[in-house]
This record gives C-alpha cells, structure tokens and sequence, in this order.
C-alpha cells in the first residue's frame, strides 16, 4: 500500500500535476507566480502597522513584526493545505472516475503546489530576520524540517475532509470555521505567555502551534520548551498515517461515490 510513495513513476506523476496546478492557478494574470508576494507582503504591513503601531502589542513582544509573521507563516500554509487538499477530489471528479492512477495524487500534487508559497514566505522572513540585526546559524538548516511538519499537519486535515466530504458534502461548510478556529486556539499573534497555565495543555496538543514555535525558535530566536509540543506532533502524524490507510482501502469506493 505505501510501496507507491517509494516508485519513481508516482512522483513524476505527482510532478506532472503540480505543474498543471500551477499553469490553472496563475494562466491568463498579468504577474503570474508574483502573487505569491501578495500574502506575506501584505502580512508584513499588516502586523507592522495594525497590531505594531496602532495596538502597541510590539513594546511587549522584541521584534514582534518577525514574530508575528512567523505566526502567520506557519498559519497560512496550513490553511493552504486544509483549503486546497479537502477540495481536490471534487474538483477532479473526472479524473478520479477515468483514470487508473493512484487517486491520492490528486490530494497530494495540491497540497505540495503550496510549497513554493513557502519558499517566498521564508525569503521574506530571513529578510526581515537580517533588518532586526539577528544571526543566521547553522541551525537554520533544520527549516527544511519543520516545513515538512508544517505540511504534514495540514494534509492530514485536509486529506481526513476530503474522504469524508465524498460521502457528507455538508462538511466543506465546516473549512472556513476549522481554520478561523485554528487561528483563535492558536498563538499566531500572541506569545504563549499570554496563555493562562491551565489552557496550555491544548496548546501543546496543537501541531499547528507547535510549527509555529519552531519557526520562531530558527528565524526569531525565541526560547520556548519546544518538547512539549511532541505530543502534538505525534497525534498528527497518527492522524496522517490512518488517513492515508483510509484512502487507500476506500479508494474505489470514493470513485464510485462521487
């Protein structure tokens, strides 16, 4: 079952989709891929503006403007692949009746189409890292791996809301309020000091909360107790592994549904 993620044949497959993902995405626009820089740039004047000049949050936070987009880096993406991957099925309906691919390429080319967002939102970020005069070490290296993280959180979502959207269409009208809610029970824009002790236990049961703080750890040099956040960590990833066990075992019933 998970043979097929180690075959050269399925990532050329997966590579041919993200690139027609990203030709419908961006055809027929004036600037093209260059809206990529609309959201993080938009971020930085926000958070510099809004919450750094009119709510005065950046005298109780050193360098808020990067900590809070290290917030809203980890945020975005997430939201990327719960929005994008829990629609895919839907949106390729005659892909997954006609075809005799492995249907979960579907889900996946349109979640790692989100991966060249990322990589405009962290050149921005180690823009801003070298504005407030912060080192880049040999630590940074490991941004590669929380990024991994960031996307496996996000897709195991979005993938469990596209199985059983096939069966419950009603559940797409729950995206917007999972990734409102996740922003509110997330410290996005706050420190987890503000925190009362009693609610931080579902913080570190959070994995989105815990990408977060490991991107502020590498590029805002925060120190936080990044260990209780494991927990978080491992419940995605059992939530990852049994829904790809569950795509893969319903997989004709889902072509057969929609």
């Amino acid at each position: 079952m998970f043979r097929v993620f180690l075959q050269k044949n399925f990532w050329e497959l997966v590579w041919t989709f993200i690139l027609r993902e990203l030709k419908i995405k961006y055809a027929q626009t004036y600037i093209g891929i260059f809206w990529m820089l609309f959201p993080p740039m938009m971020a930085v004047v926000v958070i510099s503006f809004f919450f750094g000049n009119l709510m005065k949050v950046s005298n109780e936070i050193p360098n808020y403007t990067l900590f809070a987009y290290c917030g809203m880096m980890g945020w975005y993406y997430f939201s990327f692949l719960v929005s994008y991957t829990s629609i895919s099925l839907m949106q390729n309906i005659d892909l997954v009746h006609k075809t005799n691919i492995p249907r979960i390429v579907i889900p996946l080319s349109k979640a790692l189409t989100g991966m060249l967002d990322v990589l405009v939102w962290l050149s921005i970020a180690i823009v801003l890292k070298l504005y407030f005069h912060l080192p880049i070490n040999f630590s940074m290296i490991f941004i590669v791996f929380v990024i991994a993280l960031n996307f496996f959180v996000g897709f195991s979502i979005g993938l469990w809301i596209a199985i059983l959207s096939v069966r419950w269409r009603d559940i797409y009208q729950i995206i917007p309020y999972i990734i409102g809610l996740t922003m509110l029970v997330t410290p996005v824009l706050y420190h987890l000091n503000m925190v009362p002790e009693n609610l931080k236990l579902f913080l570190y049961l959070n994995p989105v909360a815990g990408v977060i703080e490991l991107y502020r750890h590498l590029i805002a040099n925060t120190d936080e107790q990044l260990i209780l956040f494991v927990p978080g960590f491992v419940l995605a990833f059992i939530i990852l592994f049994v829904g790809i066990l569950v795509f893969f075992k319903n997989e004709k019933k889902i072509a057969e549904t929609l």
